[in-house]
């Protein structure tokens, strides 16, 4: 498989919205309320331009893309600061905001290449990783476990106006 990481840049905007939406929709359906799931129906109102050249200009936050065969295949938002991070995140933590991969690339480790490339982005100083997933994603929950993610704690979540549970999770930098 040819496969490059990189920084995201704006060309890469409408890509980069059908990828979160497709992955949004195969992977939280069943899951997630019907009416929380056709929100992704329209992959641009979904995930706003706007909202991605907000996070391309932050200096605290790094929006990285996989490149299959020069298709955008994935994104991985890696962030640090607490503006950018929630609250379980430690002052020397960073976080792993999102990562989403277009469905019929899951199990090729795609999402393996983009968590380690997100570590990398890491500023000088990070001691561990954090991520939260939703509870009853399995999927998400057993990716990150395989990737040495160990859960830590827990909490419930408003999305859309569901409570969700989910699960926090965190990996040393060094290992």
């Amino acid at each position: 498989m040819d496969l490059t990481i990189r920084r995201a840049t704006v060309d890469d905007c409408a890509a980069i919205q059908r990828v979160i939406a497709d992955s949004w929709r195969e992977s939280y359906r069943g899951l997630l309320e019907v009416s929380t799931v056709e929100r992704t129906t329209d992959p641009a109102g979904f995930y706003p331009a706007k909202r991605f050249r907000q996070k391309l200009d932050d200096s605290d936050l790094r929006f990285l893309v996989a490149l299959v065969g020069g298709d955008v295949a994935g994104v991985v938002n890696v962030c640090w600061g607490s503006e950018n991070t929630h609250e379980f995140v430690t002052a020397d933590g960073c976080e792993i905001r999102s990562l989403y991969l277009a469905p019929p690339l899951w199990r090729e480790g795609i999402g393996t290449a983009l968590v380690e490339a997100g570590r990398d982005a890491f500023p000088p100083g990070t001691e561990e990783s954090f991520a939260e997933v939703f509870s009853a994603n399995e999927r998400g929950r057993a990716f990150y476990e395989s990737v040495g993610f160990h859960r830590f704690d827990g909490r419930t979540i408003s999305l859309y106006g569901e409570s969700l549970e989910t699960d926090l999770y965190r990996r040393p930098i060094r290992t």
